[in-house]
C-alpha cells in the first residue's frame, strides 16, 4: 500500500537524511511534511551541523511543506527571530532554499497571541491563535505536523491543511488537563 502523504520527523545524522532522501526517491510520494526537530525543549541540539547541511541543500526541495518552530528556523536561515516580521523574512529564505510551502510556528515568541506564519511563493498567512496557559505542550509540533499530513492526504489544500492541524493543536491543548 503506498502512503497518501508522509511526514518525516527528527533526522540527526547525515546518513539517515541519506537514507530517508533514498527511501523518498523509492516510494514516489509527492505529499512530504518535514517536521526538522532540531533543538529540544531544553535547548540542546539534536541534529549535527552535516546533516542540517544536506538537509537544506538536498532534502527541504523535496517536500511540499517544513514545520520549523522559531529556533529551528534560526538555525536554517541564520536569522534572529524576534515578531513576525523576522518569520516572514526568515520563511522566504527557506523558498529560496527550494521549500514551497513553509510554516514557522511562532509558540517560541513572548506575546499574548500565537501567530503561526505561512508563506509560499503567491501567499502569506498568519494563523492567530489564543495562546494557552498549560504546562502540556510537550510534543505540540510533532502533532501539529503529524495533523498537517493527515489532513493533506485527504485532499485538503496544503494551507487548508495547516489551518485544520492548527486548530486540532489548539484544541488538545485547550481541552487537555492543566
Amino acid at each position: 500500500i503506498k502512503p497518501d502523504a508522509i511526514k518525516v520527523g527528527m533526522l540527526h545524522s547525515v546518513e539517515v537524511v541519506k537514507k530517508v532522501l533514498e527511501s523518498l526517491k523509492k516510494i514516489n510520494v509527492k505529499k512530504i511534511i518535514l517536521d526538522p526537530v532540531m533543538i529540544a525543549k531544553g535547548g540542546a541540539r539534536l541534529i549535527d551541523d552535516k546533516a542540517i547541511l544536506i538537509l537544506k541543500q538536498r532534502l527541504i526541495r523535496k517536500v511540499s511543506l517544513i514545520t520549523p518552530n522559531i529556533p529551528e528556523t534560526e538555525v536554517l536561515t541564520g536569522i534572529k527571530i524576534k515578531n513576525k516580521e523576522d518569520m516572514i523574512f526568515a520563511a522566504n529564505k527557506l523558498l529560496n532554499l527550494g521549500a514551497q510551502n513553509v510554516l514557522i510556528k511562532g509558540g517560541h515568541l513572548n506575546s499574548k497571541k500565537v501567530e503561526d506564519v505561512f508563506v509560499n511563493k503567491l501567499d502569506i498567512k498568519i494563523f492567530v491563535s489564543t495562546r494557552y496557559n498549560s504546562k502540556n505542550t510537550h510534543g505540540t509540533g510533532c502533532t501539529l505536523s503529524s495533523a498537517i499530513t493527515t489532513f493533506y492526504s485527504c485532499g485538503k489544500s496544503i494551507k487548508k491543511a495547516c489551518e485544520l492541524g492548527i486548530k486540532y493543536v489548539n484544541s488538545a491543548i485547550l481541552t487537555n488537563p492543566k
